[in-house]
């Protein structure tokens, strides 16, 4: 009990039951779902107590594949591990504390003066005109793709200027002009420890990468948006789901385009994905209907470009970027198309609690095993 929180959850369990609770249970089945002769392990023909026993016994060693899953998973697991150990392991070095920080025992003030300096050049001049950009657009002119780059650009405003506000304080406490306080302590902390500070993260997009990693990942953010600030009225010909704060207004935005274009109610509408077969650089124009999108890695299965469909990942690969994805508003059918696997999209690969949507993705295989593989789409997959 206490492991079904969501409809995901339940979606997955139901799937277990599905394939587990029928009759052939007890002649003979195959216990490893969809496993295809990578591995078996039939279930056992009514015998004794000991050659049950005995059958269990014969199991094969434990594997993802048992669950339904892809090898690969075991490799995402273990990396998880290893990170959660190396990070307790640098906590109990010493690498924290309140006063020693302070006094230099587990922190190198110089190495983080230098990293306030860096990330300070890097941001202090990063400010969007957007009270000017509104302006300058008459209330016609804006549209509900205009009102999510406006919000976008406040919320990146609004980080910088947080950023800033607390480095250049740091660099004062560091100079003995301001009394370092616990936050400045916790600032420091963090950057020694290529860290996100705690309140970076509250006021920035959800993301699962070091300190170095996210600078840049910030700095691209800033390009998409500057796009856009130098042409307004027109958003970029493919949106990057993955540099967005707030994807899930994007979405919502073409949906309320298509309610304002065919006087649709925006509650019945759904976001269909279609996945083309282009690049980002082989787009040259807007499409017909919704936008096109990019960012978006598959985790768990690869997108076979050449017949259109989901398939299994290769060994090792654990992400697969999808190419241009065409997204569009149409009214929410209740229909179960079998060969569509209703694919949840996270915005980075720890998954809960920041789901997106679900996207549409053809299927040449029964959709239940991408489900029991944990299939999903990661927008931000970090450093990976």
């Amino acid at each position: 009990g206490g492991h079904i929180v969501d409809d995901l959850d339940r979606r997955m369990c139901q799937k277990y039951l599905l394939y587990f609770m029928r009759d052939d249970l007890l002649d003979e089945i195959e216990m490893i779902p969809y496993a295809e002769g990578k591995l078996s392990w039939m279930s056992p023909q009514s015998a004794p107590h000991e050659k049950y026993l005995e059958h269990i016994e014969n199991m094969p060693a434990e594997s993802p594949l048992f669950f339904g899953m892809h090898p690969n998973a075991e490799i995402n697991f273990r990396t998880t591990q290893c990170d959660k150990l190396f990070d307790l392991l640098v906590t109990l070095s010493g690498g924290s504390g309140g006063s020693s920080a302070s006094q230099g025992e587990g922190l190198s003030t110089v190495s983080v003066e230098a990293v306030c300096v860096e990330i300070l050049d890097e941001v202090q001049d990063k400010k969007f005109p957007t009270e000017d950009v509104s302006r300058s657009m008459g209330d016609d002119d804006k549209g509900p793709y205009q009102f999510v780059f406006l919000q976008e650009c406040d919320y990146m405003n609004g980080l910088v200027h947080e950023m800033v506000r607390g480095l250049h304080e740091l660099n004062l406490g560091f100079k003995g002009e301001l009394t370092m306080s616990e936050q400045m302590e916790d600032l420091a902390e963090s950057l020694n420890r290529e860290k996100l500070p705690s309140w970076w993260v509250k006021l920035g997009f959800p993301s699962t990468r070091p300190l170095k990693s996210w600078r840049t990942n910030l700095q691209e953010r800033c390009v998409q948006l500057d796009e856009w600030i130098n042409d307004p009225m027109n958003i970029p010909k493919v949106v990057d789901l993955s540099m967005l704060f707030n994807p899930q207004s994007f979405l919502t935005a073409i949906k309320q385009l298509c309610c304002q274009l065919q006087g649709l109610e925006l509650d019945k509408l759904l976001v269909y994905t279609d996945v083309t077969k282009r690049e980002v650089k082989q787009i040259t124009d807007m499409p017909k209907e919704g936008a096109f999108v990019t960012g978006m890695f598959l985790e768990g299965a690869r997108w076979d470009t050449i017949g259109s469909c989901v398939d299994d990942s290769r060994p090792k690969e654990m992400f697969v970027k999808l190419p241009v994805v065409c997204c569009k508003a149409g009214l929410a059918n209740d229909k179960i198309d079998k060969n569509i696997y209703y694919c949840p999209t996270y915005a980075v690969p720890t998954r809960r609690p920041y789901f997106v949507f679900f996207a549409q993705l053809r299927t040449k295989q029964v959709a239940d095993k991408w489900v029991l593989g944990g299939v999903a789409i990661i927008l931000d997959i970090g450093s990976l």
